[in-house]
């Protein structure tokens, strides 16, 4: 929060034992200089205190749950709002809204009372409904921080209202904003991990028993914990004469339960409930540990742990972690790296881990010092606290929205990316798809948060009648062209006007008749222009490809007043057809800002604008490069590997590469070739060639793969070669994504001297480039690499430390952001 502005934190309880986190986010947040106002629904429980609590500054203030003559004031200052408390009490807590609208009304006199600015508010359930009351009555602003049981627990429905309702909702894992998103996808939801102040975590002293070796424990006694699953294994180990003692640390509603089941099993002195332990006291047990253990499960009504606290405290202390593949624990416990993890509810398979962990000291130390590193990169609470200070920060940032013509699509991995790179550098977006994606470019979605609109299908324009086309497709589109008549009656008309007159402007060269097409993109401009009215979240337009697509948005943009900008590619560049005469240009002049992604691109872009584009920038697609990262060991086989990636159509060269395959073969080199490809016009050329050359046994034709498979399509391979053209009717690549993939995985490459591809590779150096259709050439040089490995892995580790300075997507892109961060702001020029 800026100077003179004050939160309010509201929690169940405060202080509470077993939720350090909070402790230390309330401990931070002051420690930065925040006012804080600290307002908690119940009084404290716990008999132990951590010893931290007394650095807090703000002054816990309970909430009293009657306040009726201050409701009563509501109904006649704000009746509306009195009216929408009252119903979301009814709607949340049914007979019980008595007592969370009266806590509510409370919560609502006190914050402004004490000026305060914005309200947060801890789980997702009772303390955000009643944030969400206290936000209505008050008018201040609210967020949740949403963590495990209260998500997973909260009626879905209940808690989606909550999520929209919110300004942002922030939660502890991926796992949980992959939930969250599910249920509410329009809902702005971030992950932050809860972080430790490492300080306190110093390893020195560090000294595991060398007398029998202690299983450590430590967590609420709840059957989610899987404690019962511990004592199993340790029966095991017993039975099996293993030397070792457990304890675990905690209370809870099992502890009776738990003593019987140590009892029954026969473990009266080697396992020990030790009951509840201030921090200190639990640290110090976790230096004296050889392992920690923690087999946590999903109950039936879906309460689960997040990432418990005390695995990550554990790891910061070096201690190796044996745990369970639940929820958010994978997010730090990767196996047989920074731990081990094994099925909830299997004692035989926790029992192993911790065999290996208590018999194999070597790969213990290995575990925990990859699990303290792994810690101190993502779990360091000043750095995750920032991220939650610059959301409390931040005036709600209005959204940039991304206009494309189908998403997600496979070929187009660099724009999920893209959108990937913007939404964990903060930016809100919002994806809105003409057409739906393809099946296998899903996967290379992953963990998207914002939310993705698709319109409604459209049938054919092509060979239709306009009349009868648009009574055929008026059911979805007319509502939306009337609604945007209405809000925006002189916007609506002069874009009419001026899509009737492209269609004349712009009419087919060939043929001479009138472009039908900007009718029906001038429709789907109003179908978005009315979502994005009615939202009223948007700041900024994008739209992706400089035909289609950003037609659509120029036109969306003249509808709503929103700025727009575009990213022009390759063959939406250069065929004519796409963009007739001037119509480019023109798009370009109402544009706030154009992206490129070649310098060859921006040179072609410049000089169709008398003196220059005047807002033109160069950006990189760049490369995920830890996706992408080099193979650790060359694979063997029988035979060297010829790779080549792309869509079958002319403009990738795939003829000019199997006709060199040919002579490949005739000058005696043993290979394989692999053209790994969405389907296209060209297969049947390719088949016929590989067929009359004789290579059916050499060259084989691949379908798609997804991203992940075609990661181990590189590894396999020993050469990667796209012979690129330029063909009759402008089509060209600009730089081929596959390109930038194969030099980060250090393959050597050969391509050709065409559009962007020189300014990623240098012949020679990180590569080799040839002319287009040069085959006699392209076969020489891939014969001189298949037979000189000295020179595939120089030009490999070339070609890898390239793209690693000039192709890093978490660099370039963030340049793409700061353009949408100047338009949002107001700060670029109109």
């Amino acid at each position: 929060m800026s100077d003179g502005q004050r939160l309010g934190i509201l929690v169940k309880r405060f202080p509470k034992l077993s939720e350090t986190f909070i402790l230390s986010e309330i401990l931070a947040l002051e420690g930065q200089g925040k006012s804080l106002s600290l307002f908690t629904l119940l009084p404290p429980s716990d008999e132990i205190e951590q010893a931290d609590v007394r650095r807090v500054k703000a002054v816990p203030e309970q909430l009293e749950p009657s306040r009726w003559t201050e409701l009563l004031s509501h109904l006649i200052r704000q009746p509306r709002a009195a009216a929408r408390a009252i119903w979301l009490s009814v709607k949340y807590a049914g007979t019980g809204f008595g007592s969370v609208l009266g806590r509510g009304v409370d919560l609502a006199r006190r914050i402004r009372a004490q000026k305060v600015t914005h309200l947060h508010s801890h789980f997702a359930d009772m303390p955000s409904m009643i944030a969400e009351i206290a936000s209505v009555l008050s008018g201040v602003p609210f967020s949740i921080s949403a963590h495990a049981k209260d998500i997973y627990t909260t009626p879905p429905r209940a808690l989606a209202s909550r999520l929209g309702a919110a300004r942002f909702t922030t939660t502890c894992t991926a796992h949980n904003a992959d939930f969250l998103k599910s249920i509410a996808p329009d809902a702005r939801i971030t992950k932050t991990y809860h972080g430790l102040d490492l300080t306190r975590f110093d390893t020195e002293g560090r000294a595991p028993s060398s007398e029998v070796p202690l299983i450590l424990s430590v967590g609420r006694l709840r059957h989610k914990k899987g404690f019962d699953t511990l004592i199993d294994a340790c029966a095991l180990l017993k039975a099996e004469a293993v030397a070792f003692r457990c304890e675990i640390i905690g209370y809870g509603p099992e502890e009776d339960a738990l003593r019987r089941q140590i009892e029954a099993r026969g473990l009266v002195g080697i396992v020990r409930l030790s009951g509840k332990q201030p921090q200190d006291e639990v640290l110090a047990r976790m230096k004296s540990a050889t392992v920690f253990a923690l087999p946590c499960r999903v109950l039936d009504d879906g309460d689960r742990d997040g990432i418990p606290n005390v695995i990550l405290e554990a790891l910061a202390l070096q201690t190796p972690v044996v745990s369970t593949r639940v929820s958010g624990i994978p997010e730090i416990i990767t196996h047989e790296k920074t731990g081990l993890l094994v099925e909830p509810d299997d004692a035989a398979a926790l029992k192993v881990a911790l065999l290996r962990i208590l018999t194999r000291p070597e790969d213990a130390r290995a575990f925990a010092a990859e699990g303290q590193s792994a810690v101190r990169r993502e779990f360091s609470l000043p750095e995750n606290i920032r991220s939650l200070v610059s959301a409390l920060d931040q005036a709600p940032l209005r959204e940039t929205i991304y206009i494309l013509k189908g998403f997600p699509r496979l070929s187009e991995s660099f724009i999920t990316n893209e959108i990937r790179i913007l939404e964990q550098s903060g930016l809100p977006l919002r994806i809105i798809s003409i057409k739906s994606g393809d099946k296998l470019g899903l996967e290379s979605v992953g963990r998207l948060i914002s939310p993705q609109h698709y319109l409604p299908a459209m049938t054919s324009l092509s060979g239709s009648a306009l009349v009868p086309w648009l009574i055929r497709n008026s059911v979805y589109y007319m509502p939306s062209a009337m609604s945007v008549l209405r809000r925006r009656p002189k916007s609506f008309l002069r874009t009419l006007k001026r899509t009737f007159r492209m269609t004349q402007d712009y009419r087919d060269e060939t043929t001479g008749r009138s472009r039908k097409v900007f009718i029906k993109e001038f429709l789907q401009a109003c179908w978005i222009a009315r979502e994005l009215l009615k939202l009223n979240t948007a700041g900024h337009l994008h739209g992706h490809f400089c035909h289609g697509a950003t037609t659509v948005t120029s036109m969306v943009s003249a509808l709503t007043g929103l700025p727009y900008s575009f990213t022009a590619h390759a063959k939406d560049i250069y065929q004519s057809d796409l963009n007739p005469r001037d119509l480019l240009p023109k798009k370009m002049a109402q544009a706030q800002f154009v992206v490129t992604c070649t310098q060859a691109n921006h040179q072609h872009l410049s000089g169709l604008q008398p003196g220059g584009a005047r807002d033109l920038h160069t950006i990189y697609h760049g490369l995920d490069l830890a996706r992408f990262d080099p193979k650790s060991k060359p694979i063997q086989s029988a035979a060297p590997v010829i790779l080549s990636v792309g869509r079958y159509v002319e403009k990738k060269g795939f003829e000019d590469l199997i006709e060199a395959c040919g002579k490949l073969r005739d000058a005696g080199v043993a290979f394989d070739c692999q053209i790994v490809g969405e389907d296209g016009p060209c297969r049947p050329a390719m088949t016929a060639l590989i067929e009359h050359l004789s290579l059916g046994e050499r060259v084989m034709l691949k379908g798609p793969v997804t991203q992940n498979a075609l990661k181990q399509v590189y590894s396999e391979a020993s050469l990667f070669v796209l012979p690129c053209r330029i063909t009759d009717d402008g089509d060209r690549d600009g730089i081929p994504n596959v390109l930038a993939e194969a030099m980060a995985m250090q393959l050597p490459v050969i391509s050709t001297r065409i559009s962007g591809i020189p300014e990623i590779v240098t012949d020679g150096v990180d590569g080799v480039l040839i002319d287009p259709g040069d085959t006699d050439r392209l076969a020489r040089e891939m014969k001189h690499l298949l037979t000189h490995p000295a020179c595939c892995q120089r030009l490999g580790e070339a070609a890898r430390k390239q793209i690693a300075s000039v192709f890093d997507s978490s660099r370039t892109t963030l340049v793409l952001k700061d353009l949408f961060l100047e338009s949002l702001n107001g700060t670029r020029a109109p």
